[in-house]
């Protein structure tokens, strides 16, 4: 409480913003060093493409790392898991485009081992998600 010279009712109430805007500061704080650590996810270096398209909100999501790891909606899986989660999302919707993150040294087979993983599901949209380029575009050899 404070007292006001001059007031006809002698005393004045208001608030001490003090303590709150100090709580206030110190979650800030704390937010924004947690915020960083509570996003996971596989490191994974993507090919480039010069014609790429943003990405479908709704799409489901397939990361592999260049170890071979599989990752299905950002948890870890092994393949026999990652089949029964296709086929558990397969029976919700079919039409749901899927969005496949593979990096750049993992073997063309292994990705495509995926893909047919996929399309045996049901699904018949996949995509591949890149990393935007500028650079000109490469020369096909053996072409004329």
């Amino acid at each position: 409480m404070a007292f006001t010279p001059g007031s006809k009712h002698g005393q004045m109430a208001d608030i001490n913003m003090t303590p709150m805007i100090d709580v206030m500061l110190v979650l800030l704080i704390i937010f924004m060093v947690a915020a960083p650590m509570l996003t996971t996810g596989v490191d994974v270096s993507l090919p480039e493409s010069r014609t790429g398209k943003s990405l479908d909100s709704e799409a489901l999501r397939v990361t592999m790392d260049r170890n071979g790891g599989l990752e299905f909606e950002q948890r870890a899986v092994s393949e026999e898991g990652f089949r029964r989660a296709l086929a558990k999302k397969a029976a919700e919707s079919r039409k749901r485009p899927i969005l496949i993150r593979a990096d750049i040294n993992i073997p063309y087979g292994r990705v495509i081992g995926v893909v047919d993983l996929i399309r045996e599901a049901g699904f018949s949209q996949v995509g591949f998600v890149t990393q935007g380029s500028n650079a000109p575009p490469p020369e096909l050899s053996g072409t004329k």
